[in-house]
């Protein structure tokens, strides 16, 4: 075996131990924001907000629904490879706020550690951080909590519960995206590295009542360095998703808030 296969073996064991996006592929991706191009059945049209009141038993949850959001771009050098964590949060911020924050702006607030990525617990108190000057007020508290999900229902029922969240549309006008976290082996675009992932749920469809037919939609901002070669927006399918997450909670244990929501 040549040293060269050897170095990249080694590489990629290493950083499949560490919570980030890290990859070996080298190629230039565009920074910054970039057009919102996302793919997935639209959902039919919805009451307005005042209309919407929250489920309850006896009522059925509106099985599609999406939040519009803008992409970003990962900067494509070295030093940004396990910048997922504040990419996706970057996705998540643009559906509440018209300004946001640079990358680094981001990186900071989420005590991300440039050789490793970032916890759950951290991006989730960045996120807060950012919004609670606007949503306390109108919520008497922050938004955003992390959660350790094991259930594929309980993961369900928080994208579908978030993104159409009648509160949420009432006072601010949208709903809201949904973050998870994810091991990138099996998700498209990925070439079958495998790292710990961070990504931003925006759109799904479960009206088939079927996770090898249902669909959510989410963002990547990782660059070719990274590991990440495809489109800025994905939509797969829930069973895909679930294998996804449920990698990540066997993968990697030193972090169990998986969901951020």
């Amino acid at each position: 075996m040549s040293q060269g296969v050897i170095k990249i073996a080694l590489a990629m064991a290493f950083a499949a131990l560490l919570p980030s996006c890290f990859g070996v592929q080298v190629n230039a991706r565009p920074v910054g924001q970039v057009v919102l191009h996302y793919n997935f059945t639209s959902p039919s049209p919805s009451p307005s907000p005042s209309a919407q009141p929250s489920v309850t038993v006896g009522q059925v949850a509106v099985n599609q629904g999406n939040v519009e959001v803008r992409g970003f771009h990962e900067p494509g050098d070295w030093a940004h490879r396990n910048y997922c964590g504040a990419g996706a949060t970057q996705v998540l911020l643009s559906a509440w706020m018209t300004d946001v924050p640079d990358i680094e702006t981001v990186a900071r607030a989420s005590k991300l550690n440039p050789n490793r990525g970032e916890y759950g617990a951290d991006a989730t108190n960045a996120i807060n951080a950012f919004l609670n000057p606007v949503v306390i007020p109108a919520l008497g508290q922050a938004r955003y909590k992390a959660e350790h999900l094991v259930s594929l229902d309980d993961v369900k029922a928080r994208i579908q519960n978030d993104i159409t969240d009648p509160q949420a549309l009432m006072t601010f006008s949208h709903g809201v995206p949904v973050m998870v976290q994810t091991m990138t082996r099996t998700m498209p675009g990925w070439n079958h590295w495998n790292a710990t992932h961070m990504i931003t749920i925006f759109a799904f469809d479960f009206s088939h009542n079927d996770p090898a037919l249902d669909t959510v939609t989410y963002a990547e901002t990782p660059s070719p360095l990274a590991g990440y070669r495809g489109p800025d927006f994905q939509t797969i399918t829930v069973k895909a998703l679930w294998v996804a997450m449920q990698a990540y909670l066997r993968e990697f244990p030193q972090d169990p808030m998986n969901v951020i929501s």
